[in-house]
């Protein structure tokens, strides 16, 4: 039974936070964040060297912090926000270098624009990748928006098709404002995979009892 709330949406996106968590909010890059994490929870904030907390590198410590390991380059690409946007979620797709999704959210004079960035300078965006609302959005909105303004499912499709808990393994969403926001992409693939390859099974039965008549 789906126990997901996907009308639940936050009381707001830009009132004050947790001054820790939205720096590492700040952080483009994916192994990055998560590296810094590690290090503030071990030390404190004087533990992460100077300039890897930003939130981006420069070319030349990115080119660095990529020789590590590819993985490392994940969300390295991103943009930073621009002045006044907070990212509100993000997806990251475990494929060679981890790519990023940002979702992002600003308040402009009367409303709030939410939208979705990618690494690629939006080339890997579908149209219907940006919305506004007078409201921060309820979950469900959010998840379509990353779901239609990216092609989710066809880049999972392509990566493990017929191939439901390789779809589930292959990505993670984390998000500040909406503690369901992973859960709730996971219960979104599931319906569509199931959905999808019920009706090409139902469509091969009808085929297979054509070729008996």
């Amino acid at each position: 039974m789906n126990t997901i709330d996907y009308s639940w949406r936050p009381e707001g996106y830009f009132e004050p936070t947790d001054p820790e968590e939205l720096m590492l909010s700040r952080i483009t890059g994916a192994a990055r964040r998560e590296a810094v994490r590690k290090m503030i929870e071990d030390g404190g904030m004087d533990a992460v060297p100077e300039g890897f907390g930003n939130e981006e590198l420069s070319e030349r410590h990115r080119t660095a912090w990529g020789r590590i390991h590819p993985m490392c380059m994940g969300g390295e690409f991103l943009l930073p926000c621009e002045p006044g946007e907070l990212e509100i979620a993000r997806l990251t797709i475990r494929s060679t270098t981890y790519d990023v999704l940002s979702v992002r959210a600003k308040r402009t004079k009367n409303r709030i624009r939410v939208r979705v960035d990618d690494e690629y300078d939006g080339e890997t965006l579908n149209k219907k990748h940006m919305c506004t609302s007078a409201r921060p959005l309820t979950l469900g909105r959010l998840l379509d928006l990353v779901i239609v303004g990216w092609d989710f499912f066809e880049c999972l499709e392509n990566n493990y098709p017929e191939d439901l808990e390789g779809q589930l393994g292959f990505f993670w969403g984390e998000s500040l404002f909406y503690p369901e926001f992973d859960e709730g992409l996971r219960e979104r693939v599931t319906e569509h995979f199931r959905a999808h390859h019920e009706a090409e099974e139902n469509e091969e039965d009808e085929e297979d009892e054509e070729g008996e008549e």
